[in-house]
């Protein structure tokens, strides 16, 4: 651990005296080093100790050189807590005798810099200089102590005049450095973790004299350095933890800038469920909130306007007064316009704009005068122009934050709406040349951004508008073109079908009579119907399902098509409801058997208690293992041989399932419709494979070992609930073993088997993965022919699998592949 940490601190210490910038990777190894040390159980003292500074921090000194009673090298962890405790801040203007540099390890804080000069007129001066002194509990001086019990400043007498003259703001993987007798403070608000490293070097600039400033009437100031019981393992583990939930919840929002929503869901959800589920995450209710108002937004994005709602409202009413309320109160104001609340969205937009106005919250502000410019629009007619005049309000407003390159994106996102919100109001009034105009502007504005954000959803929107003036102003061919964009991109219809209102379904409705293309697909490989059923809504699937009814023309089976369809898009919806907000949470809290387990008893109780998806979702079965031994060849479902998993028995909850992934390599049909050969390759070679798998885990129980073969586990005479079941099938069994051959990787649906296997076993190491492949030649076995010819061997886990090239017996399963592969990476 001592070597950990001196690697460590060495890369960081060559990396700052070098100027080198340090990656976020960079960072994270090298808090990986420190963090093993200070938490390590293996250590039967601590490494280090805590103690608390006058700026309010817990410090913890991971490498101390002293030279002549000053700091030669220091290198410490840097934490303040959010238990509001920040310091005497009449001190907190400071100077340091060695140069100083900071890289942020977890939350926010920032950096104050100030101009000092000593003046005599007491009417200009601000402060006076104290001199710092520390002490051991041996002796106090002002010879630099490692380990203090206190530190003293002591009035001089010597009056200054200190101006602030820049601040700067630092997050996670940034960092800044402070020349030696440079005057700075840090602020960090009372209720966030902030932390960082810090690392004081003499060899990069060094002043003798580093004052502390403090009230020029006051005499001395004592810091007892006492960490209250915190200590170093204390602190680096609530770091972490913070670190954890940043990652996860930046994650999240790059996701939805890209219009990556499902996926940006799961990371959200990740972030919710680590502040809720450790007790020792700093002041959880606070990242609790943060995370609720993301995952508000997120939800009202997915069409999901009733969780929306719920999640803000709560969320709302345990925020007190800030930035982050008014940005709730303004997502809560959308989601009520979606659900035609046009009076509650006006009066939570209103009170964002006042609120926003009280704090000076420019972007809120900018965001809020829009939102009540749209909801104007569409409760009347006779407040157009007011709409107007407040739209093109957030169109300046915007355009002058976009001023300030850190708010650049978030301007540019502001004017796009405010622009294609401008043609709906010009269009109104009759005047088509400028909607073409304004939805022109937002158009190329949303283009720009996405080739930095790739919101493909925003472009849609903006391609909608475009189209709708340039159908108003009598260029159907052109506005064609804007609603039918080149595949795979997000279309209009399914950017009014991810968000469905009673607004975007009047809009759908105009794109159906236009005659938008209803089977585009998008990046994801979802069409407009697929979002409907994914939203819930069955008017926009009906309205979508209309518009590929006129493509269909005179087709004699087009109704049975259109159903199959709707039945398709709502499997989907189901696989992703029981994927993400059923399995994947069971994997993330628990590990092990305990894990499996609890997957079974919650797939079985979703598919009892909900009746489509008990519909749609066959349970999951198995064999004994001594009866498909004794069977002597592949069974089929006729041949009864399968058990169901029940919650309520003991015996299958913990039964041990191995799931057979094989090629069916039987091609003559007439001898049946065995998937086997009249060699029984296949069934030998599961038969081979068991019993060495039992040789490798002999605690595994051979008499309730349970076998999962498809063609006996899946009804042969109605397939589909077995065939759609597949996924989740693979993610309740313990092991999956691959029979491959030349072919065996080739073919879809084995290599989306072996690739939801190896997600599964990367992100949660719960399930096992063999192979089993031809024995090398000179390779010996005392065992029976099979076992001679075969053996088991781990599964690489490094290979990368990709479904578009497979090869699949019926092409029209190709969508359903490309879904799971999708799916697989949601779960995983």
């Amino acid at each position: 651990e001592v070597a950990n940490i001196t690697l460590a601190v060495a890369f960081m210490r060559e990396s700052g005296r070098r100027s080198l910038p340090v990656s976020a990777d960079d960072l994270d190894l090298v808090w990986s080093l420190i963090y093993g040390a200070l938490t390590s159980r293996m250590l039967p003292h601590p490494l280090c100790t805590a103690s608390r500074s006058a700026q309010g921090f817990l410090a913890v000194p991971l490498c101390s050189l002293l030279k002549d009673g000053a700091i030669d090298e220091l290198f410490r962890l840097h934490a303040w807590l959010p238990d509001g405790y920040r310091g005497n801040p009449d001190f907190a203007v400071h100077s340091h005798q060695p140069f100083a540099q900071s890289w942020i390890l977890a939350g926010e804080g920032t950096d104050h810099r100030y101009d000092v000069e000593p003046t005599e007129d007491p009417t200009r001066s601000t402060h006076a200089v104290y001199q710092l002194a520390w002490s051991d509990g041996k002796r106090q001086d002002a010879a630099y102590k490692t380990h203090q019990t206190y530190s003293i400043v002591q009035n001089t007498g010597k009056p200054v005049r200190a101006t602030r003259t820049a601040s700067e703001t630092h997050s996670r993987n940034m960092a800044y450095t402070v020349p030696a007798g440079a005057f700075h403070s840090t602020s960090v608000a009372p209720n966030i973790l902030h932390a960082t490293l810090f690392f004081f070097d003499s060899h990069r600039g060094f002043m003798q004299l580093a004052p502390v400033l403090g009230p020029r009437d006051a005499e001395s100031y004592k810091q007892v350095r006492d960490p209250a019981g915190t200590t170093p393992q204390i602190l680096a583990e609530k770091v972490q933890l913070l670190r954890t939930w940043e990652v996860l919840v930046e994650r999240g929002r790059r996701l939805a800038k890209s219009a990556e929503l499902e996926f940006a869901l799961v990371a959200l959800n990740d972030a919710l469920q680590l502040c809720e589920s450790r007790v020792d995450f700093p002041n959880a209710t606070l990242y609790r909130r943060r995370v609720l108002g993301e995952l508000g937004s997120l939800n009202r994005r997915l069409g999901r306007y009733e969780t929306a709602r719920a999640i803000l409202e709560a969320a709302i009413a345990e925020t007190e007064p800030s930035v982050q309320r008014i940005e709730m109160s303004g997502e809560l104001g959308v989601v009520y316009r979606h659900m035609n609340r046009l009076e509650d969205a006006k009066r939570a937009f209103e009170m964002q704009y006042r609120t926003a106005e009280e704090l000076g919250a420019e972007q809120a502000m900018c965001r809020a005068i829009g939102n009540l410019g749209m909801v104007n629009y569409q409760l009347s007619q006779q407040m157009l122009q007011l709409a107007i005049e407040q739209l093109n309000e957030r169109v300046d407003r915007a355009r002058r934050i976009k001023e300030t390159p850190a708010q650049a994106s978030f301007a540019a996102t502001q004017e796009i709406v405010g622009q294609a919100r401008l043609s709906l109001c010009y269009a109104s009034q009759g005047n088509t040349k400028q909607a073409v105009a304004s939805a022109l502007a937002s158009l190329r504005l949303s283009s720009d951004l996405e080739s930095t954000q790739r919101d493909s959803t925003l472009v849609a929107f903006s391609r909608f508008f475009y189209g709708r003036a340039l159908l108003l102003d009598g260029q159907r061919d052109e506005a064609l073109k804007q609603f039918n964009p080149p595949p795979p991109a997000c279309t209009p219809a399914m950017a009014m079908c991810k968000e469905p209102s009673e607004e975007h379904r009047k809009y759908l409705e105009e794109l159906v009579n236009a005659g938008a293309d209803m089977d585009l697909v998008d990046e994801q490989g979802y069409t407009a119907l697929d979002h409907a059923a994914f939203s819930g809504d069955v008017a926009a699937e009906e309205l979508v399902l209309e518009g590929i009814r006129r493509k269909l023309g005179g087709d004699p089976d087009a109704e049975n098509k259109l159903q199959q369809r709707r039945a398709d898009a709502r499997i989907r919806r189901k696989y992703r409801e029981l994927f993400q907000e059923k399995m994947r949470p069971v994997l993330r809290q628990r590990g092990g058997a305990d894990a499996l387990r609890e997957l079974r008893r919650v797939y079985a109780d979703t598919l009892a208690t909900d009746e489509q998806a008990g519909r749609i979702f066959d349970h999951l079965k198995f064999m004994r293992w001594p009866d498909f031994r004794r069977h002597g060849a592949l069974p089929r479902s006729s041949d009864a041989l399968t058990l169901r998993f029940e919650p309520s028995s003991g015996d299958a909850a913990t039964r041990f399932v191995i799931f057979f992934s094989y090629r069916w390599i039987n091609k003559d049909k007439k001898k049946g419709d065995s998937p086997d050969d009249d060699a029984k390759t296949q069934y030998r070679r599961m038969t081979a494979a068991v019993e060495e798998f039992l040789k490798l885990h002999p605690a595994v129980d051979p008499e309730t070992l349970g076998i999962w073969v498809d063609h006996a586990c899946v009804d042969q005479d109605d397939p589909m609930p077995g065939v759609t079941a597949l996924p989740m099938i693979v993610a309740q069994c313990n092991a999956l073993i691959s029979l491959v051959d030349d072919l065996y990787y080739t073919r879809a649906w084995c290599a989306v088997e072996a690739m939801m296997i190896q997600k599964l076993k990367r992100a949660y190491n719960v399930h096992l993965w063999y192979e089993q492949v031809p024995r090398l030649p000179g390779e010996r076995s005392d065992e029976n022919d099979d076992a001679q010819e075969w053996c088991l061997r781990e599964a690489p886990m490094d290979v990368e699998i990709v479904m578009a090239d497979k090869q699949l017996t019926f092409e029209e399963d190709r969508p359903k592949v490309l879904f799971l592969e999708r799916q697989s990476k949601l779960l995983a």
